[in-house]
Parts: structure tokens; sequence; C-alpha cells
């Protein structure tokens, strides 16, 4: 049996992810996300989420899972410029 599980909206946390949301965009897929932001030491950094559907049928559904990590930045155009170069090895 066939199911389609809708992808939900990405919620960001500030607490887990250790920064502060600047910008985010997607995949053209939309099944990747890029966080990009500030760290509280200054740096900035991103980081990437993927829809995953591994578990799916035995978890009632997808969810977003950690996939790539940036490095520190000393500049939020450099990271921002990673995190697109980042999002294009994900379909």
């Amino acid at each position: 049996m066939s199911h389609e599980y809708q992808i939900t909206e990405f919620e960001f946390s500030k607490e887990s992810d250790g920064f502060k949301e600047i910008d985010r965009f997607y995949s053209d897929s939309r099944n990747t996300i890029a966080i990009v932001g500030e760290r509280p030491d200054g740096a900035f950094t991103f980081v990437l989420y993927q829809w995953d559907l591994t578990d799916a049928e035995y978890v009632g559904g997808g969810y977003w899972s950690c996939c790539e990590l940036g490095g520190m930045f000393g500049a939020y155009s450099s990271a921002h410029s990673e995190a697109k170069q980042a999002i294009l090895r994900y379909k």
C-alpha cells in the first residue's frame, strides 16, 4: 500500500541549533531547507535539513532531519553563499 506523506512546515529551533535564524531558502523540490544565521559569538553559519521518509511507515509520516552543518564565517554573505552551494547537492 502506498502512502503520500505531506511535507510539514519546518520549525527552526534557536535553542537546539545554537544560532538565530536570519534567512531560509528551499531546494527546487522543497525537500531540503537551508537556514542561515548568526551565532551568539557573532560568527555566521548555516544548517540544512531534508524531509526524511526513511521510517515513514513506522512513525506515521516524514520528518525534518539535519543533513549538513555549515562552518563558521566572518560575514553573513559568506555563510549565505556556502549554504546556496550546499543545497544544490540535494534534489
